[in-house]
């Protein structure tokens, strides 16, 4: 595969719609249970779709820095734009329930239109990091590091 990012795109495209499925699932979630809400996300499945990608050998053809790349990336698609109209949503909405509620740490409802805006992609900035993160740690153990092993295997057993 070549190192575009159009091959990037098509290589994490899967792991992007998934996390955007349940991630809209959330937010639809808010509305009508709010405090459930809180059991049901991205961190908590994308791992499973990253374990998904390892058993299936997905991903295994990409070297580890284009690797971490293309999670950087998912954290900005599935963490950043989601998070961004959640937390946008929540501030305008004045919400304080699960994720929104001041003993979770989020912050605190803004009071100009400016000021929630910029909260909501500053909260969104913060957890796509955190995304990104989780996701190079979680796709290096359960795609890079086993397809690694099992090519030394294969070099070592020729």
């Amino acid at each position: 595969m070549g190192g575009t990012v159009g091959s990037l795109w098509n290589d994490i495209k899967p792991l992007v719609f998934f996390g955007w499925v349940v991630a809209a699932i959330r937010f639809a979630l808010e509305f009508v249970a709010p405090q459930q809400a809180w059991f049901f996300g991205v961190y908590w499945l994308m791992p499973i779709a990253l374990i998904y990608f390892g058993v299936q050998h997905k991903l295994e053809h990409v070297a580890w820095p284009r690797l971490a790349l293309s999670m950087v990336l998912l954290g900005v698609l599935v963490w950043f734009v989601p998070n961004a109209i959640a937390y946008t949503t929540a501030q305008f909405q004045g919400w304080s329930h699960g994720r929104f509620a001041p003993q979770t740490q989020s912050a605190p409802i803004a009071p100009t239109a400016g000021g929630k805006i910029g909260t909501g992609l500053t909260v969104a900035a913060l957890t796509a990091l955190g995304g990104s993160f989780w996701c190079i740690v979680w796709s290096t153990l359960v795609i890079w590091l086993p397809g690694y092993l099992r090519r030394r295997k294969q070099v070592a057993a020729a």
